[in-house]
């Protein structure tokens, strides 16, 4: 799973510290250590390009490596609201869609084969490229880190490929409740609608285009937005004439990218609350908007978070998890960035019962931290918690080199470091007090609680007003047309005629009570095909039963009107809810209902026009419910007026996508034309083959059929 920086932070905080505590238990302030050497920045040489590309250059002889990072200008901030994603994306594709002079998959042999990396990611605020080579291949590794900054061609397949993984993250945001509450936060402190809070759906994914991620490379991935640094084994010179020649004859773009947005915040309580039920445990966060780095009391905010809960030592911890024992976990941080404001929280996670109880502690927390001047133990552990990891500040030449970058993007010093150690060191109890004054707002949190509210002890009102959020995951199924153009429906509504007559008439048609498929289902998954014996029994209008045999046993899922259930092996159970919503839409989608009734007033259709399907032009009719606004498109061959596909927006394995169902192999069944074979694909990509051996219309259906076992 992919945590974030405050998801990570979290979980040091809750396993990692506790352990440290008990270490700490024996008695190792006692000991005595010299002083550390002192840290002095290298030499680090600058060359501005005539392009405007900066460059970074540190030798380092040490080990037989050389890396470059490439730091561009271009943030998901960039990306339209429509298109969230965009810039992620073609970072992505960047470097797996190929170039003008090699695809993707050789890249990916050739990088092997000399033991290299390279690989492109775009964030929120910018992105980067990163190379690791052994220096004696470092032509090939500069030469393929070139092409793909410079020339990547952005290949359809790998496209597809990358908002599949997209989707399949979108669909698992809500397993874990603290990226719940964290998204949350973010949102509330920022705006839902802010770069700094926004998120993929299944919509935006969905609204992004290769020519999309073409504009957003040409547009800003420029050089004049473009520092690479380099670092290891080479010789100066000879590394500044190689980058000349792979980067010097870039044409400069349209300009420096937009700077990031400003962030309005208004200082108010909040108290909002996401259910989830399947959780015995409360995860929280309360907070408000934090600081830059650059605030003239930066140094005094380092010291006082860590005294309040940025440590094992912190008040939080001791109070309100050791004393009081109403948490697992608790702590918090004041983030700061740069070019925007971070954010103030602390987070909690406690039982259910105990969930606004521990609120409360917090809160008690915060509010002596204005009131309570620190210790000296307390300034010792504030002030060391900085102090005695700043010399990992220059552990590895790539950190110190990338910081540069960031600092010069922003016209930072690039001795800030030194600055804020020394000013660390200067903080007195007083300047603690002052800013905790000026900076924490208890009487304005924002508090953010996901658990299962049946539980607290306590109602979360007692806190404030509650604002109930519902997180769940929009479908990302399109909004269907309502109200087609009466040419359009009567032309839509004619070739569903003409359809209903193609497959046999709507008389027999209407005379099907019931269907039973057997046959071969080839099923694609990731880890291989896989071929199972099935059973698609439907009972019209929505009853149905599958049986599926598979090599651990037969696998049975029933729809039963309003209800459903399943049963593996020994195991059943009621289907869950998504899972019958889906099912029912599937009986919507039904070829024989939908042709059997082509006048049914609870639909409407529409002529959307002739698209290929599967190589073969087929007219493409939108079929709408006004009831629930489901809706597909059904595609008919424009010769024969057969049903050739249905179009929708569904489940699959790795997440809801767009799906395509082709049906072919047409055959004769008691005077009816039935598609004999079906093709499942996602975005292009297949999912399943399903083969009838064996079609009845009308079978016997013995009582109780569709009964749950006992």
């Amino acid at each position: 799973m992919k945590y974030n920086k405050l998801t990570i932070t979290i979980i040091l905080s809750i396993f990692i510290l506790p352990l440290m505590a008990v270490s700490a238990e024996k008695s190792i302030d006692k000991l005595k250590f010299p002083p550390l050497n002192k840290q002095e920045m290298p030499q680090i040489e600058k060359i501005v390009l005539d392009n405007g590309i900066t460059l970074y250059l540190l030798e380092d002889h040490e080990l037989p490596i050389i890396n470059a990072v490439a730091r561009f200008g271009a943030g998901e901030y960039l990306s339209p609201s429509d298109k969230i994603g965009l810039a992620a994306i073609t970072g992505k594709v960047m470097r797996t869609g190929g170039t003008e002079k090699m695809k993707g998959d050789d890249i990916d042999a050739a990088l092997e084969a000399v033991g290299a990396t390279i690989e492109v990611s775009i964030g929120n605020t910018s992105g980067t490229t990163r190379m690791n080579v052994l220096s004696e291949y470092v032509d090939t590794g500069l030469e393929l880190m070139a092409d793909i900054l410079r020339r990547p061609i952005f290949d359809p397949d790998k496209i597809d490929l990358e908002k599949t993984t997209q989707r399949s993250s979108i669909s698992r945001r809500n397993d874990e409740a603290i990226d719940i509450c964290i998204r949350e936060f973010r949102k509330i402190v920022y705006g839902s609608n802010s770069p700094y809070a926004r998120h993929t759906e299944y919509a935006t994914v969905d609204n992004i285009t290769r020519d999309d991620l073409i504009d957003f490379h040409k547009k800003y991935i420029t050089p004049e937005n473009v520092m690479i640094a380099f670092w290891g084994d080479f010789k100066k010179d000879e590394m500044i004439a190689k980058a000349k020649n792979l980067f010097g004859d870039w044409p400069k773009g349209s300009g420096k990218v937009a700077k990031l947005p400003d962030v309005s915040y208004e200082f108010k309580p909040g108290v909002h609350y996401v259910q989830k039920d399947n959780i015995n445990q409360s995860k929280i966060l309360l907070g408000h908007i934090g600081g830059y780095t650059g605030d003239p009391d930066y140094f005094a905010m380092v010291v006082m978070n860590n005294i309040l809960g940025g440590s094992f030592g912190s008040r939080l911890f001791n109070e309100v998890r050791s004393k009081r024992g109403l948490a697992y976990g608790v702590g918090g941080n004041y983030t700061s960035n740069i070019a925007y404001p971070g954010f103030y929280y602390n987070y909690c996670f406690t039982k259910s019962e105990s969930t606004v109880v521990a609120v409360e502690g917090i809160i008690g927390e915060i509010k002596k931290m204005q009131i309570i001047p620190p210790s000296i133990e307390e300034m010792r552990i504030g002030k060391d918690g900085y102090l005695n990891s700043f010399v990992f500040n220059f552990e590895d030449k790539g950190d110190i080199i990338t910081r540069m970058m960031e600092y010069d993007y922003f016209g930072f010093p690039n001795d800030f470091l030194f600055t804020v150690k020394e000013n660390i060191e200067k903080v007195t109890p007083q300047d603690v007090m002052d800013v905790a004054k000026k900076r924490l707002h208890p009487e304005a949190l924002q508090i953010v609680v996901v658990g299962k509210g049946d539980d607290f002890a306590k109602p979360l009102a007692t806190l404030g007003a509650v604002d109930t959020i519902d997180a769940t995951i929009p479908t990302g199924e399109a909004k269907p047309e309502m109200g087609a153009s009466p040419d359009a429906a009567a032309k839509g509504m004619e070739l569903l005629k003409l359809a209903a007559k193609a497959v046999g008439g709507v008389e027999k048609l209407s005379k099907v009570n019931s269907l039973q498929n057997k046959g071969k289902m080839n099923l694609v998954t990731p880890g291989g095909e896989f071929t199972l014996d099935i059973t698609a029994t439907t009972v019209f209008p929505d009853k149905s039963k599958d049986i599926l045999v598979t090599p651990m046993g037969e696998m049975i899922t029933v729809i039963n009107g309003n209800s459903g259930w399943m049963k593996q092996g020994q195991n059943v159970g009621p289907i869950p809810d998504a899972q019958l919503k889906e099912s029912q839409k599937e009986f919507f989608r039904n070829i024989i209902l939908i042709l059997r009734t082509a006048d049914n007033p609870s639909y409407e259709v529409g002529l959307l026009g002739i698209e290929q399907l599967d190589g073969k032009p087929a007219n493409i009719i939108a079929v709408v419910s006004k009831d629930d606004q489901t809706s597909f498109k059904l595609a008919l061959d424009v010769q024969t007026n057969l049903p050739v596909g249905v179009l929708y927006f569904g489940e699959t394995g790795a997440g809801p996508a767009n799906i395509t169902e082709i049906f072919s192999d047409y055959r004769d069944i008691d005077g009816l034309k039935i598609a004999f074979a079906k093709k499942v694909e996602s975005d292009g990509q297949k999912l399943a083959d399903v083969a009838i051996t064996e079609c009845l219309i009308n079978p016997e259906i013995p009582e109780g059929f569709f009964d749950m076992p006992e």
